[in-house]
């Protein structure tokens, strides 16, 4: 009898700061984040987006990053390191062949390496990735 492997979601910085800051989307990444604590899904966050996701908040205010840095954290959501030589060289492909930030780059790799969806706000960025992406918001009209 084989045990299926719960479905894993990669989060983007962008889908983490909707739910914190309130934004349109926020309420479909809040679903994800308690179906992780919950245990039905798996949530990974790369250490790069962390990174970027403190930053934003800490240049608002240095306490709301440090407090909602380790409300991330309880909902059970792991942090994902650049120990692994597979994410750090899959992102720096993803980044030499495509258009996008670097936290986007590892946000993808991380997602791919992981075999996992990428969940993010309406980014274009991430357009031609062999990669599933949910998109918790329409992408902007041009």
């Amino acid at each position: 009898m084989s045990v299926k492997s719960k479905e894993r979601i990669v989060f983007d910085t962008e889908a983490i700061l909707a739910f914190y800051l309130g934004e349109e989307g926020g309420d479909v990444v809040r679903d994800y984040l308690k179906r992780v604590q919950a245990e039905e899904i798996e949530g990974y966050f790369n250490i790069v987006n962390l990174t970027e996701f403190y930053y934003i908040l800490y240049r608002r205010d240095p306490k709301i990053a440090e407090e909602k840095e380790k409300e991330l954290r309880l909902f059970g959501v792991t942090i994902v390191p650049i120990e692994d030589d597979e994410i750090w060289r899959e992102a720096g492909k993803i980044k030499g062949k495509h258009a996008l930030s670097l936290a986007d780059a590892f946000a993808a790799a991380t997602a791919k390496v992981l075999g996992g969806k990428l969940l993010t706000g309406s980014d274009e960025e991430f357009e031609g990735l062999d990669l599933e992406v949910i998109r918790i918001r329409k992408k902007k009209d041009s």
